[in-house]
């Protein structure tokens, strides 16, 4: 199996990809569950306010949602494919992806003595969505499986990686992030339901233009940064300064240390693959943010907090029953209490990488990945060994530049597209 995954063009990276406008903007899902959040945290203040702040967000029937029944109706931004010379997995012939389309289903005996339904667990799914313009669904970039476990007062966040190949329900075989394009929350949820072994039916999805304005609004967050993740963050927020008009100057970073960081910096931290084990180590950086997101939040008083979720709400778009946000409302003091465990799917050792359709995707082990993300959620709580979940080797990992670096960043073609600035 793979232990690394080189996703340099996905248009996310530090000038990287191919596409027009705003790459920036494509960067994660964490603040989807600055909604969550506010519900758990601000609860308190949702009882007194409830009707009104609820009525701010952007309820969506499942019916309202636009479905594209064929791919070519999909803007090109949709798929991304790479040559057959810049590929990194493997080709695999037809008889080799009719094995691989077998060994998605995984036997319901093989997970039946874990798995619980949602009188017990609450899933919900936060989506990261990238788009240019609002005339189609966009990609689901980024997402994060959230789930309360009430028996055992556990709050597990699961990234779910975005090249996974899965089978598509009424689509057929493609990323998993294909999924929210073809029909948004509803037929992403419905992919992840069969491919995962989960109850899963609620969504929460936003667009990334708010990003900076939305962690600005929480008054920026308490970070702690290496030398080589500064390095890489200071290119990108000159890269993000100049599409915002704004001057980068006040946001650039010396060097390692803790800092007191706003929109920008965030974002720019949350954005970079090129430190550590490329993509992998970015969802980890990705989940390291929800963290300091949720220590805010905790510290808001009741005037901060209406004032931030006054201006959040509005954002986001989602499918959950007005029942449903007063269920969480009501729960809000124990679940405060509840222990966090994050994750990251494919896990370390339990994947491979191919070549299909002219894209890179991640096949996972779909038994024992079913089995661990189950146990995670339904049975024991533990996290997997994933790299990323080691502190002592994230810690040294996110000081030391990822192999694609120099190639990418100091004599790629990013050099030319974008500034690089070396605090």
């Amino acid at each position: 199996m793979s232990s690394r995954y080189n996703d340099n063009r996905d248009g996310s990276g530090f000038g990287g990809g191919n596409r027009k406008g705003p790459r920036w903007m494509r960067l994660f899902g964490i603040i989807l569950s600055i909604v969550l959040a506010v519900v758990v945290v601000g609860g308190a203040l949702i009882l007194n306010y409830g009707s009104h702040l609820i009525s701010l967000t952007n309820y969506v029937s499942d019916q309202e949602v636009k479905v594209v029944e064929r791919e070519e109706e999909l803007p090109s931004e949709a798929v991304e494919t790479v040559s057959t010379e810049e590929r990194i997995g493997t080709a695999v012939s037809d008889d080799q992806l009719q094995e691989i389309h077998e060994a998605m289903k995984v036997p319901e005996e093989k997970v039946e003595q874990v798995v619980k339904k949602d009188e017990e667990v609450y899933n919900i799914l936060l989506v990261g969505v990238d788009r240019r313009d609002k005339s189609w669904n966009g990609n689901s970039d980024a997402m994060m499986l959230v789930s309360l476990n009430f028996n055992d007062k556990r709050v597990s966040v699961v990234s779910l990686m975005r090249d996974t190949y899965v089978e598509i329900p009424g689509v057929g075989y493609n990323k998993l992030n294909n999924a929210y394009a073809r029909g948004g929350g509803p037929l992403l949820t419905a992919t992840i339901s069969d491919m995962y072994n989960v109850d899963l039916t609620r969504y929460a999805a936003v667009d990334f233009e708010n990003l900076i304005e939305i962690i600005d609004a929480l008054g920026g967050i308490d970070m702690e940064w290496t030398d080589a993740e500064v390095t890489v963050a200071n290119g990108y927020m000159v890269d993000m300064c100049d599409t915002l008009g704004i001057d980068v100057a006040p946001y650039l970073l010396p060097g390692g240390g803790e800092y007191h960081c706003m929109g920008v910096q965030a974002v720019a931290y949350a954005r970079n693959r090129y430190v550590g084990n490329s993509d992998y180590a970015r969802t980890e950086r990705q989940r390291y943010v929800l963290t300091r997101i949720l220590e805010r939040i905790k510290e808001m008083s009741v005037a901060e907090m209406t004032s931030f979720i006054t201006k959040v709400l509005p954002l986001v778009t989602h499918n959950l029953k007005t029942s449903d946000i007063w269920e969480l409302v009501s729960r809000a003091p124990e679940i405060m209490e509840y222990n966090i465990v994050m994750d990251r799917i494919p896990y370390d050792g339990l994947y491979d990488v191919i070549y299909v359709n002219g894209q890179d995707m991640l096949v996972p082990d779909w038994e024992q990945t079913v089995i661990k993300l189950h146990n995670t959620i339904y049975g024991d709580g533990q996290a997997s060994e994933n790299s990323d979940n080691d502190v002592k080797k994230r810690t040294e990992g996110n000081n030391e530049f990822s192999y694609d670096f120099e190639d990418e960043i100091l004599k790629g073609k990013a050099q030319a597209e974008t500034p690089f600035v070396n605090g």
